[in-house]
């Protein structure tokens, strides 16, 4: 598990956000999308990939298409979100020994440490939906100022 995101899930959260903030029905086209959110043209179309494969998106070619939430922002976890764009959280080998932690015992002496750590984690992205983020960003933004982008 990286303790960092890539540019790509901070992309995809950006993209969501700012989809989970437009009015019922309404859908966006990747160079809006991009223009809106501040994402480089040539990173949307694969975020937009991803996330359409992984069920989060649904997208329509031509015109009067674009994309929009393919779910209820409330049924769509920050877990769900950062694994489709990122992987799973998980280290594939052992922290101390690759030999090691590889069905073996005993266990190297930093597994049950990164075992709690990582199901906190994983516990902690699983209970955080979309809607929950963006009704925190709103929050935020009559605070401090705008965050995500206020669709047009």
């Amino acid at each position: 598990m990286r303790l960092f995101l890539t540019k790509r899930a901070e992309y995809g959260i950006r993209l969501l956000l700012h989809l989970a903030a437009l009015p019922d029905g309404e859908r966006c086209t990747a160079s809006e999308l991009g223009k809106a959110c501040e994402i480089p043209a040539g990173n949307v179309p694969t975020i937009m990939n991803l996330l359409s494969r992984a069920g989060i998106l649904t997208c329509s070619p031509g015109r009067g298409g674009g994309c929009a939430l393919a779910a209820d922002p409330a049924d769509v976890s920050m877990l769900q979100i950062i694994e489709t764009l990122e992987g799973q959280l998980e280290i594939p080998h052992c922290l101390l020994d690759s030999r090691r932690c590889h069905g073996r015992d005993p266990e190297c002496a930093v597994h049950a440490a990164w075992t709690v750590g990582r199901e906190a984690a994983i516990a902690a992205l699983r209970g955080i939906s979309l809607a929950d983020t963006l009704a925190r960003d709103r929050e935020i933004a009559t605070l401090v100022g705008p965050g995500v982008a206020a669709p047009t």
